[in-house]
């Protein structure tokens, strides 16, 4: 298969004996790879490459958190999330992550902020996807001067939630995406503390 222009291949370590893509998408690829294990056997693994995605935890003057809610069909229902999406490809280059975060928070919620911190990159599960999520925090959020319009492939609502409602939402099982759990629970807990 031909190699896709933003497609990263995974690296080839002295435990990766072969790499085989199998599948190439126009947001991720997959490979059977067969790798060597610590004891000396070698095993085939199925691994998704998957373009890296920023997620943003979005808080008001007031600090209330800004949520999106959207339909997943891998799950078959909406879902309240963190705003968040792929990092762009610009040329041959990715998107400044930092950008893309300005960018998703603006197409999903209409909102903007002078005010950003680079939190984390985290792996949503490394043991069979590459994908990588840069997570930052954007504080004093308003309404964005100019809004930019959401994805033609997406319909997305979004709505503010106090600390109080976000830990009800937790508690009820209404929070059931790992992206947004992991950055709620680092503001509740800086709430705290």
């Amino acid at each position: 298969m031909k190699d896709h222009p933003h497609s990263i291949p995974f690296i080839k370590d002295n435990e990766t004996l072969t790499i085989n893509q199998v599948y190439d998408g126009s947001i991720l690829q997959l490979y059977q790879n067969e790798i060597r294990l610590p004891n000396g056997q070698k095993a085939n693994r199925e691994l998704i490459h998957h373009l890296p995605a920023v997620g943003i935890l979005a808080e008001t003057k007031n600090k209330q958190i800004v949520l999106v809610k959207q339909y997943r069909p891998a799950i078959a229902r909406a879902i309240y999330e963190i705003p968040a999406g792929i990092i762009d490809q610009v040329g041959n280059e990715l998107e400044d992550p930092l950008l893309a975060a300005q960018r998703e928070l603006n197409e999903e919620t209409g909102y903007a902020s002078s005010d950003w911190e680079f939190n984390s990159k985290v792996y949503i599960s490394p043991g069979y996807i590459d994908e990588a999520i840069y997570l930052f925090f954007a504080k004093a959020i308003e309404e964005a001067k100019e809004k930019l319009d959401q994805d033609d492939n997406e319909e997305v609502s979004h709505q503010l939630f106090t600390a109080q409602q976000i830990k009800a939402l937790i508690d009820n099982g209404e929070i059931m995406d790992l992206k947004t759990l992991y950055a709620l629970t680092i503001w509740l807990n800086s709430l705290e503390g």
